[in-house]
């Protein structure tokens, strides 16, 4: 089980909890243990408010760091506790330009990556374009061959996952993804089929987009408080990609400057470096921007978590500049070089600037937020620095281009240094293999999106409903005194459900109200609840949430009786009537007197089933049905002045569920057949028709169906006289409510 990443008044649990899918179709979140079984991602339940969501006082990220292996044309995601590198994927289909440079992470633990080398015109509209990819993360699963068989180094995982948001493509109920470094699945981009963007021909399923944007040459990437992308490349031109569907969206945003590095930052302003060039700064919802000159710095962009000030480097001057949020400089300070790309800053008041290829340089400069210049940190072994980011736990990575590694530094670690802080020094080195030249400066943790404080949190959980088709009717929350949601806080619900855990990924997520009906049919349902703080900060409270099947109002009722002579029963199938079971009941011959009637029958035989067997957790589907039969061999009637004789005589009554307008509807349907009938030796031709014939002792019915709203009966034979009744071959199939429903049916679902 992988540890939770647990910072001061935050938690969030990215490993294996000890359920990683719950089990029922009707399960109450309302304990700590209940919500351990979901993901926890920038919420909590810490003491003193137990047994109850709230938002985090800022955020956390995923224990990784994702390096863009320029060279290559790929990125690797490193385990930051162990330095295993977990997969490696491309960053772009064959035939596409990659050399991807700067990688952020979503705050679903997604990867965003650029591709610097993309310029092209795709779609013959003259305007060319860039491009990003997004990978998604599992955590958790079993390597599998591709048939289920258990295999440490098999292709694909199989669930339970403990997290994730990789797409099982072909619906095979397993996620075909990268094992480590140099596994690198194919994207053969057969026929130029995902040139203008999409993931058709990719074989790994953690390759979850590739979009085409306007800005060339892509590098900016920079996730806001939505969980969208801002994109931007050489030719100043940014937009917006949906952090849901991937695509595109909202205008083109084109200042003359900016689209290297990219963040953004608390307020929500977008911030887009230019080397050697000017620094935007844009204001989304405003919808307004400016070109801030290199005085403001040209490279590297950072983001004090504490302050919300901006850090930018210079290139060459050996400064690194510090802004507020409105681009004002307030101070530059030296790092320890003239040259610098990349920048971090880390909750300690700690500045880590990378000290560039120019040189080549190997060293990470380290200076405080008031200025102090604490010392330099060595690289053994790394030449090339152009890339810092910080890291779940507090340290510090460093990519280095020139010897195709990256390392961790220590903070606490190294020499004593100015300001008496200890300097920092590496304590662990992972190799990216042979040609990987890591041009990557940017968010590679997702540190800049998680030390921000959290407006945003979300609480997500994987229900199995048990059975293929399960019909998902409600989501309740909120229901106990503590929950609550204050003036200007939110709390939404969505769910997506699929009939295997690993397709879940690749369904959207559909809202659903408090409480309200609605029909998500699947096995498995994925519920995520989103938490959204007030602009003063103040968080809502989600008190407890349930998932319910959505089960159907009714019921069905069968009954079937070969023989009732004056309230004397015969072989009666399922005597409760309520509700439907398969039943038989058979006897051989009798022999009966009552009143003026004598009854001889044999071979008495009565039947009900009902299809499914069990209607519990069963959504409601056509062909769900209850059907009776009674079925009388033969029979001699006898009376005063009257002998009747009948051979095999058969009824069957059917109440299934039948495609409607507006869905399923009930539908009812008896018939009966009797083979011979004899009165007084005179042979009478019936069939199945419905017949009745006067006689001197009373009446007799033949293949008689009364049909209600919500039932039908069949009775084959019904002798009515003064004193004594006789009813053969009776079937009868109902529907019925429930008694919070009493108007239901099996066909329908509340």
């Amino acid at each position: 089980m992988l540890a939770a990443v647990l910072l001061p008044g935050a938690l969030v649990t990215v490993g294996t909890p000890a359920v990683a899918v719950v089990g029922g179709t009707n399960v109450l979140y309302t304990l700590d243990a209940d919500f351990d079984q979901g993901v926890l991602q920038d919420v909590n339940h810490n003491a003193p408010n137990n047994n109850q969501l709230q938002l985090d006082r800022r955020s956390v990220f995923f224990p990784y760091v994702n390096i863009a292996n320029s060279g290559r044309g790929t990125m690797v995601r490193i385990d930051v506790d162990t330095g295993a590198i977990i997969g490696e994927w491309w960053s772009a289909p064959d035939g596409r330009f990659r050399n991807p440079s700067r990688t952020t992470v979503d705050r679903l633990g997604n990867t965003w990556l650029s591709n610097r080398d993309e310029s092209q015109d795709y779609n013959g509209d003259g305007n060319p374009d860039g491009s990003v990819t997004r990978i998604g993360v599992v955590v958790g699963g079993t390597r599998v061959n591709a048939d289920g068989s258990a295999n440490s180094s098999g292709d694909f995982l199989a669930g339970p996952f403990a997290y994730n948001t990789c797409v099982d493509r072909n619906g095979d109920g397993l996620v075909a993804t990268s094992r480590g470094l140099t596994d690198i699945r194919p994207w053969t981009n057969a026929g130029g089929v995902d040139n203008d963007g999409g993931v058709d021909t990719a074989a790994d399923e953690c390759l979850i987009n590739y979009t085409r944007v306007p800005g060339t040459n892509t590098r900016t990437v920079a996730v806001d408080t939505n969980n969208d992308i801002w994109t931007g490349g050489a030719d100043n031109e940014h937009q917006q990609v949906s952090g849901m569907t991937g695509a595109t969206f909202g205008p083109v945003v084109n200042l003359g400057c900016g689209g290297y590095g990219g963040l953004i930052d608390q307020a929500g302003t977008l911030w887009s470096a230019r080397f050697g060039n000017n620094l935007l700064r844009y204001v989304p919802s405003a919808g307004t921007g400016a070109c801030l000159d290199t005085s403001h710095g040209d490279y590297g962009l950072g983001l004090d978590p504490n302050t919300n000030h901006v850090w930018h480097t210079t290139v060459d001057r050996g400064l690194v500049m510090e802004l507020d949020p409105g681009g004002t400089v307030l101070n530059s300070y030296p790092h320890g070089n003239q040259f610098a790309q990349g920048v971090a800053v880390d909750r300690n008041h700690n500045v880590w600037v990378a000290h560039s290829i120019l040189g080549p340089q190997t060293t990470v400069g380290h200076v405080r937020t008031d200025g102090t210049f604490v010392g330099n940190v060595p690289l053994p072994g790394g030449a090339g620095p152009t890339g810092v980011a910080v890291d779940s736990n507090g340290k510090i990575w460093v990519a280095n281009l020139n010897t195709s590694n990256a390392m961790r530094i220590d903070p606490n670690a190294g020499p004593i240094g100015g300001g008496g802080f200890p300097v920092g020094a590496v304590d662990l080195t992972v190799d990216l293999g042979a040609g990987a030249f890591p041009y990557n400066y940017s968010d590679m943790t997702g540190s800049v999106l998680g030390e921000i404080t959290a407006p945003v949190g979300t609480w997500s959980v994987v229900q199995d409903g048990g059975s293929a088709g399960q019909t998902w009717g409600t989501i309740t929350w909120n229901t106990e005194p503590q929950g609550r949601v204050p003036p200007g806080t939110s709390i939404t619900v969505e769910a997506r459900v699929a009939d295997t855990e690993a397709a879940l990924a690749g369904q959207p997520f559909t809202p659903v109200g408090n409480g309200t009906l609605f029909s998500l049919t699947g096995r498995f349902i994925e519920a995520r609840a989103t938490l959204r703080a007030s602009p003063s900060g103040t968080s809502p409270v989600l008190s407890d949430l349930r998932i319910k099947t959505a089960e159907r109002t009714g019921v069905f009722s069968c009954q079937a009786t070969a023989l009732n002579l004056a309230g004397i029963i015969v072989a009666r199938a399922n005597p409760p009537d309520v509700p439907c079971v398969d039943d038989h009941a058979n006897v051989a011959n009798i022999n009966l007197n009552a009143g003026i009637l004598s009854v001889r029958a044999n071979v008495l035989d009565a039947r009900t089933d009902q299809t499914p067997d069990s209607l519990t957790g069963v959504p409601p589907a056509a062909g769900d049905s209850a059907t009776a039969t009674a079925q009388v061999d033969s029979t001699r009637v006898t009376a005063t002045l009257v002998n009747i004789e009948i051979g095999v005589i058969r009824s069957t009554a059917t109440a299934r569920c039948v495609a409607g307008p507006t869905g399923l509807r009930p539908e009812f349907s008896g018939s009966s057949t009797i083979a011979s009938l004899k009165i007084n030796g005179v042979s009478i031709t019936v069939g199945s028709a419905p017949l009745t014939i006067p006689l001197l002792i009373g009446s007799l019915s033949l293949n008689r169906t009364v049909t209600t709203g919500t039932s039908v009966t069949q009775q084959a034979v019904v002798l009515d006289t003064v004193l004594t009744d006789l009813v053969l071959g009776e079937s009868k199939a109902n529907v019925e409510g429930k008694p919070g429903t009493p108007t239901g049916n099996p066909c329908a679902v509340a």
